[in-house]
């Protein structure tokens, strides 16, 4: 069985999707994930979109937790000589203020956290295009547009579970 399809035959509908806007407080992320991993969907990333309802970045899993770290866990310094780049003892020190930091982290815009996200794709697109794309890149998520408006995710996720059965199907058991 080949791999064959369009995007638009897997993506999961924006509506479906984790998004928000830029200027929101990143407590919304906090609280939107946790909602979702409590009714046992589990998403890696959050879409930001800014007021005009442009795609500006994600939120991802990591960014969420750098934003709680004080600044001195933050910015390793530049390896040099005699001087050891290894700040995991200061975690240890952060646990004491740690409180404070999460309060912080609940106040700050979620624009602020962002990251890239990948170019969109069409609906249209073939899904070997899709898996193209995913295999050059370190991107989770493809946002998928139609004139110009963002109208879903693919998730490299559900384009493993596509691959898997197009290489099954063509593998023969010994």
């Amino acid at each position: 069985m080949p791999v064959s399809g369009t995007v638009g035959a897997h993506m999961r509908p924006l509506e479906s999707y984790p998004h928000i806007d830029a200027d929101a407080p990143l407590r919304d992320v906090f609280r939107m994930l946790k909602e979702k991993y409590e009714a046992a969907e589990q998403f890696r990333s959050v879409l930001v979109f800014d007021r005009a309802h442009h795609l500006v970045g994600k939120v991802s899993l990591h960014n969420l937790l750098r934003a709680l770290l004080p600044e001195y866990l933050v910015h390793v310094p530049a390896a040099a000589e005699g001087i050891d780049t290894n700040l995991s003892p200061l975690a240890l020190l952060w646990q004491e203020d740690s409180a404070a930091h999460c309060r912080r982290a609940a106040e700050e815009r979620v624009g602020d956290h962002l990251q890239p996200v990948a170019a969109p794709l069409s609906p249209d697109a073939p899904m070997t295009l899709a898996i193209y794309r995913f295999a050059t890149s370190d991107f989770n998520v493809i946002p998928v547009a139609e004139n110009g408006r963002i109208v879903g995710v693919l998730r490299i996720a559900d384009v493993l579970a596509i691959a898997a059965a197009a290489v099954l199907a063509e593998s023969t058991p010994q």
